[in-house]
């Protein structure tokens, strides 16, 4: 399949450009960055530079420039947009929204424009809006566990809105125009490094509950979930998936972990959670394209 990636310098971006070349795919990278002085998100310690290698076509532009995005999709049969700002914060909310928002757009509707037929995009779990920089400072929402995508989004941030936008974006082109669409929920990416370094240290002992959930991702598994998708043929005409880790950063049984500190909560389970299965679930995207995460912290 010819696919055409954007935010191809990215964490997840140059992972993804690994697993889908190795599973035969033809590939055209977009970043806005030419891959030599190419950056990483890397949280905390803010971007680190790490040069793209590639021997794929690469085009330097913004996803924001309509020619640009046009010229990009032309001849494609599938596009992924992992494009856009990463942050939350409310001070560059307009250029986050700009980005994300009018970004997807713009790459989408360009797709549309020269007749590909099958579009994928980086989306949040903060579309749920209950983990990240909720500004209210209000105790997150939920009702009942684990969290899946039926559960009504309440973003408060930049960040989060624009991520649900995208998903209405893609369900938008999918309604209109018969698009094969697919916006991926990622939980909290981990690098390998970082993994490797938890496999260490070892999980410590919970002390508080976390709105977060306790999730987590391989950044690997990202991938392979992609190109799963990717490749279902029968996939939706929309659909939103969460992609998270099939356990929790918590050595405690996930039900203890309820009990102790949300009692609440523990009342309101709509599913078994044995062992340390996780709270955010990943069971739609398990029953449409078969995404099966392989890392886990300890026994599940």
């Amino acid at each position: 399949m010819k696919v055409l990636l954007t935010g191809a310098c990215g964490f997840i971006g140059r992972n993804l450009i690994k697993e889908l070349e190795g599973r035969g795919h033809e590939l055209r990278l977009v970043d806005m960055t030419r891959p030599e002085d190419a950056t990483v998100f890397a949280g905390r310690e803010g971007r680190k530079s790490i040069p793209l290698v590639t021997d794929w076509p690469f085009i330097q532009a913004e996803i924001t420039d309509p020619d640009a995005m046009r010229s990009a999709c032309d001849g494609m049969d599938a596009v992924i947009n992992l494009a856009g700002e990463p942050r939350g914060l409310p001070e560059i909310g307009v250029e986050t929204f700009r980005s994300n928002a009018l970004g997807t757009f713009v790459v989408i509707n360009s797709a549309h424009e020269v007749g590909v037929q099958r579009f994928m995009c980086a989306s949040s779990i903060n579309a749920f809006g209950t983990f990240f920089w909720r500004l209210s400072g209000k105790p997150s929402p939920y009702t009942t566990m684990p969290l899946d995508e039926t559960f009504s989004p309440v973003p408060e941030d930049p960040y989060s809105l624009s991520k649900l936008v995208n998903e209405e974006t893609c369900a938008t082109f999918n309604r209109a125009y018969g698009m094969i669409t697919a916006a991926f929920r990622f939980a909290g990416v981990w690098s390998q490094d970082r993994y490797a370094e938890a496999q260490e240290t070892g999980l410590q002992p919970t002390t508080a509950w976390a709105d977060d959930l306790y999730q987590w991702v391989h950044v690997e598994d990202i991938a392979t979930g992609i190109r799963q998708a990717l490749e279902q043929e029968d996939l939706p005409g929309f659909g939103a998936y969460t992609l998270g880790a099939a356990d929790t950063r918590c050595p405690e049984p996930t039900m203890s972990l309820l009990e102790q500190f949300r009692p609440d909560l523990a009342q309101s389970v709509t599913k078994p959670l044995p062992g340390r299965a996780p709270l955010l679930s990943i069971d739609k995207a398990r029953q449409t394209f078969g995404y099966s995460p392989q890392y886990t912290l300890g026994e599940i």
